[in-house]
């Protein structure tokens, strides 16, 4: 894996280039890469992930809230061997490269920077200034510069198309459930745990905050059923979790939070890593009128989590996901 400038050294004769934003790696990605590697296979030649940093709407007028990433670079670098990159290259998003036209973006960067012999690109993919190439167009320079191009057709799940701005349309409305259908899993934020204010322990149900990178989109505030993972005396461990993202108004609190309740574990975690994949949705936050009354609440969210997780419940019926090692390299890393 290489990040920034290709090593040529290493791809003498060229690869397969696959190409895109890969906000969140989702099954429509998951499918480009797999034609990738397909075509790797047959020709002969390595996968190259080709990326954009920062995301390409933040330069482009309206950012739509995209300084906010489903899949932030360093989550992106480490995901993307489990797909099949056998290199990855970052490509900065300037002002400059968002004033590059179609056809000098295809001879500088694919041609004459990464010796493209094949591009695979989903069916939406634009480039050049304001996004005037398309793939047609990719398609007909290729021809004349000698790689051929794939266009992926769009990916659907649950008779929706895939897509990165769907997902985080469900999960700023707190849909994680929807979000994790067009992933292929449950949407996954890793953070440090930090020191809270304790409430929750007063209250019998001590909960871990975690602290999300800057650049990591978080669900809408709301109480989630989850799992919360982590590493405990180099042993990983997934246990069932109710997480609270909001700003705690019983106690009056103005900053968002992400706090993770594991019914049962008893152990501190305050340093460690943890990451927290997003199953249901369970209710709105809401202002208690005391701190029993919201305690109340807590345990019956804890009775649903479990309902949910039990022999023969809805997640282990419909809800079974498998996780890419990326995840583990991700847990094991110094966070931004």
């Amino acid at each position: 894996m290489r990040d920034g400038e290709l090593d040529r050294a290493l791809s003498p004769e060229g690869v397969v280039a696959a190409i895109g934003v890969f906000d969140g790696f989702h099954l429509g990605h998951q499918a480009l890469l797999a034609e990738a590697r397909r075509l790797s296979a047959e020709m002969g030649y390595p996968v190259l992930l080709m990326t954009f940093h920062p995301h390409p709407r933040t330069l482009t007028g309206n950012s739509g809230g995209h300084e906010k990433l489903l899949t932030p670079l360093h989550e992106k670098v480490l995901l993307a061997e489990d797909f099949g990159a056998e290199y990855f290259l970052v490509v900065e998003f300037t002002p400059k490269l968002a004033s590059t036209g179609p056809f000098e973006f295809v001879a500088e960067y694919l041609v004459g920077r990464v010796r493209a012999r094949h591009v695979v690109c989903g069916f939406n993919f634009t480039f050049g200034h304001k996004g005037s190439g398309t793939a047609k167009d990719l398609a007909r320079w290729g021809e004349e510069m000698g790689f051929g191009v794939t266009v992926v057709p769009p990916c659907e799940a649950g008779g929706e198309i895939v897509s990165s701005t769907k997902i985080r349309d469900a999960l700023e409305r707190g849909d994680v459930s929807r979000a994790a259908r067009l992933l292929g899993r449950p949407y996954c934020l890793t953070g440090r745990v930090t020191h809270g204010d304790g409430r929750g322990r007063l209250l019998g149900i001590p909960t871990s905050n975690v602290s999300a990178p800057e650049d990591k989109l978080v669900p809408a505030n709301g109480v989630y059923a989850a799992y919360a993972r982590f590493l405990r005396e180099e042993t990983l461990d997934m246990l069932p979790s109710v997480v609270n993202v909001g700003t705690r108004p019983t106690f009056n609190g103005q900053e968002v939070r992400v706090e993770c309740h594991i019914p049962g574990f008893h152990g501190s975690l305050y340093g460690s890593n943890m990451q927290v994949l997003f199953l249901e949705r369970i209710r709105d936050e809401r202002r208690f009128p005391d701190a029993s009354s919201l305690r109340d609440e807590v345990l019956r969210d804890i009775a649903f989590l479990e309902s949910r997780i039990e022999p023969g419940g809805a997640w282990l019926k419909e809800h079974s996901f498998t996780l890419p090692g990326g995840y583990d390299r991700i847990l094991q890393t110094n966070l931004p």
